[in-house]
């Protein structure tokens, strides 16, 4: 599985294209032109009360104003829109830190030399040290798409649809049995489970990862620090 540490850019986008109109042929411009004289002409002789006529309602095949935006509708998660004089709309999506992002970094997104044996040296994520036991919490709204016991001691997989992008966050090394089932619809801020030191480690601590394009692991840090709407509560 590959691991490039290229930032994200995961944003919804406005489309307004406008259909142009039909071309006019210049024979039927001079059609027009010589049926609005005669029009004239027959205005001209008829009485004044009788020359107020409605308005027709022409439709002119073409021209259209088509609005549109890329977003992604889901059970999991209701994006939240701001529209500007009623055309320029944007789609964001909450985002908050698993733990307290004033934890102590006890290793980075990349290389490195293993601090274990069965320890990577391509660190997939990084770590936090906010203590055994702590409570981890869902970034965003998702649902639960993997749970089990591996060289991630005990994890969860949470899918999320996060500004128009599939997102998927991993929360690795937790306390055996606490993490959440799959198939579990989480809400932001939701415990999924609690810090432990499961799986191949170095000691006590969460390892968190994102996921984008199905397979791409990219700095959660550097990810985080763009898209976090919401300040640390506890």
């Amino acid at each position: 599985m590959p691991h490039p540490s290229s930032p994200v850019h995961a944003s919804a986008h406005l489309h307004a294209p406008l259909r142009g109109f039909l071309a006019v042929s210049r024979r039927t411009l001079a059609i027009g032109t010589l049926a609005l004289i005669m029009a004239l002409v027959v205005v001209h002789d008829l009485p004044a009360s009788a020359t107020t006529v409605a308005a027709p309602e022409v439709e002119l095949e073409g021209q259209e104003l088509n609005i549109t935006m890329a977003s992604v509708t889901s059970k999991l998660s209701a994006p939240v829109t701001e529209e500007r004089d009623g055309y320029d709309v944007i789609t964001y999506s909450m985002v908050q830190w698993p733990v307290d992002p004033s934890s102590t970094v006890t290793a980075g997104f990349g290389h490195r030399s293993a601090p274990c044996v069965g320890c990577s040296t391509n660190h997939s994520g990084v770590d936090w040290t906010p203590g055994y036991g702590t409570p981890v919490h869902a970034i965003a709204d998702g649902v639960v798409v993997a749970r089990s016991m591996s060289d991630w001691g005990s994890y969860v997989v949470m899918q999320h649809d996060i500004d128009g992008q599939t997102v998927y966050s991993g929360y690795a090394h937790l306390v055996s049995g606490s993490n959440v089932p799959v198939g579990t619809v989480v809400s932001r801020g939701d415990v999924i489970g609690l810090i432990g030191n499961t799986g191949p480690t170095s000691g006590t601590h969460l390892h968190f990862s994102i996921i984008v394009d199905e397979n791409t692991f990219v700095d959660p840090l550097a990810w985080l620090r763009t898209h976090v709407t919401e300040a640390w509560a506890g």
